[in-house]
């Protein structure tokens, strides 16, 4: 009796998919892709999510660490599309807010790097960005900042977001708030253009 309860435990961790404690590796994203909402009206690229489209319709998602927990400070992606773009909005929680902090996000094939103020790189024809700022000034430590959102889009034919075909989106972020230590987290989905 003693042996098979042993074999059930060690079938049971070898199958359970825990990744091990302290492990960089990201979650796979889900098998089928999600749909990203259509737009039912314009969204200005402002830095501002104040259209009602962003807390009734996009798909949001909360930035994991490593270990699979929230990671903090927080960040979200939420995103939509219209006709033309694929609009991503981002949200980094910072209470010293820097040009130098950043998101990376891929779409697919095409990788970014967009800064706190608002600069894309590599430079990609159509993508248009913009940061807004919550309390506090970028690059002036002695102030205690609170947030930004960066907003993004990018032409759907561009990046090949197309109805029923599926692309790998991904978002990561690192920052290093005041009391020195450096945390990092980090999103990805298959998703779809409905």
């Amino acid at each position: 009796m003693q042996r098979r309860d042993t074999l059930a435990i060690v079938v049971a961790v070898l199958t359970c998919g825990c990744k091990r404690s302290g492990s960089h590796e990201q979650q796979p994203p889900p098998s089928s892709p999600d749909a990203i909402p259509h737009t039912t009206g314009p969204i200005k690229i402002d830095g501002e999510w104040d259209e009602p489209d962003w807390p009734e319709r996009a798909q949001r998602g909360q930035f994991r660490a490593a270990n699979g927990e929230l990671a903090r400070p927080s960040s979200e992606v939420r995103l939509l599309h219209d006709d033309r773009d694929l609009i991503v909005a981002l949200y980094a929680a910072d209470e010293n807010i820097e040009t130098s902090d950043a998101f990376d996000l891929g779409v697919g094939m095409l990788a970014l790097h967009v800064d706190a103020s608002g600069t894309v790189t590599p430079f990609t024809p159509g993508v248009r960005a913009a940061v807004g700022y919550d309390e506090g000034t970028r690059d002036d430590p002695k102030d205690d900042d609170e947030e930004w959102v960066v907003e993004i889009a990018m032409p759907l034919a561009n990046i090949g977001l197309l109805p029923g075909i599926p692309k790998i989106v991904s978002a990561a972020r690192c920052d290093v708030p005041k009391d020195g230590v450096r945390r990092c987290g980090s999103w990805s989905a298959s998703v779809t253009a409905n």
